[in-house]
């Protein structure tokens, strides 16, 4: 099948094993947070809710009492006060406040926002005293506060970038398939995990590259067939960030061809493998697996960035938009 993405796989496209960095042992993939979209998956123009400032400030702070009016192209400053400002109307047709820029974002093609929210310092919002309100927070979470009759509490807001999606391949991908040698490509750690004819060793855990079909996803969904097992058994699937699982994802008996749909989570390999799942076996056999979706978020931006262990999930977000920009992908 043509890869959904332009990103290559292992074995394609000139990357070496130089370019793998091992696991210490099975089960070390790295796990992560929010991933991204099909690589070319139906890419759309979307925007994400940004942190900032109210207003542009091209002036310093003005003081302001109660009561003292609001001044145009500067930050107005109301102390201490616990008092909102606040605006009222009885009107049942129009809105109590517009806001608008007409302002357009040359070097985006876009318009400028005509709200931006400052975060909090906080992680998530320290009250919800009535139901209505919205908070952003320092990790770029948007929060909205609900006013049930057991008390308000706050939720966050699910947006393009916070939403996961089910989002189906046009065709199933055949990504792994043990018997023949060309069809070993994706699997990672191939060397000292698999007998002479190709089939996954008992007692041993490959790691399967998926990023020539994906950008970042958090799970996938694929058919897994067991076939020429030398003794009855099981196969573990798994992402590969913890141990291996108690839990079977399929069980066959000796030289049986039998098949089961798993669905799991995916895993970093490392910083430049950043989509895998774990396969372990404990009785040596060949396996097949077909890919037919992922989980990814929602939000139309394909976030192709080199993977890291720290930094926030609001920049990692950033990073997958300057990425695609200047990779070309028409929106």
């Amino acid at each position: 099948m043509a890869q959904l993405g332009p990103r290559h796989r292992p074995g394609q496209g000139g990357r070496t094993k130089d370019d793998i960095a091992s696991p210490a042992e099975p089960g070390a993939a790295k796990a992560v947070g929010r991933r991204a979209l099909l690589a070319r998956g139906g890419i759309v123009a979307a925007g994400v809710a940004g942190a900032g400032v109210v207003g542009a400030a091209v002036a310093g702070p003005a003081s302001a009492a109660a009561g003292d009016p609001i001044l145009q192209d500067t930050i107005n400053l109301a102390g201490t006060s616990d008092t909102p400002t606040e605006l009222d109307a009885a009107n049942n047709t129009t809105p109590a406040f517009i806001l608008a820029n007409t302002g357009i974002d040359t070097s985006n093609g876009g318009a400028g926002p005509a709200l931006r929210l400052t975060p909090s310092t906080a992680t998530e919002p320290t009250a919800a005293t009535v139901g209505g309100d919205l908070t952003a927070t320092s990790d770029g979470t948007l929060w909205f506060t609900h006013g049930f009759s057991g008390g308000p509490f706050a939720a966050p807001v699910l947006t393009e970038a916070t939403g996961n999606v089910y989002v189906p391949l046009s065709a199933p991908d055949r990504v792994v398939d043990t018997r023949a040698a060309a069809s070993r490509a994706n699997i990672v750690n191939a060397s000292g995990n698999l007998d002479s004819s190709g089939r996954l060793l008992a007692g041993k855990t490959i790691f399967i590259n998926l990023d020539g079909l994906v950008y970042f996803a958090e799970a996938v969904f694929a058919n897994l067939t067991v076939t020429g097992s030398s003794q009855s058994g099981h196969l573990n699937v798994w992402s590969g960030a913890t141990p291996v699982p108690s839990s079977s994802t399929i069980n066959f008996s000796a030289k049986e061809t039998i098949a089961n749909f798993v669905s799991c989570g995916v895993a970093e390999y490392s910083t430049s493998i950043t989509n895998v799942i774990a396969i372990h076996a404990s009785a040596t056999t060949h396996l097949i697996l077909d890919v037919t979706a992922f989980s990814l978020p929602g939000f139309e931006y394909a976030k192709f960035s080199s993977a890291t262990t720290g930094g926030s999930r609001a920049a990692r977000l950033q990073r997958a938009q300057r990425a695609m920009r200047a990779d070309g992908i028409s929106r």
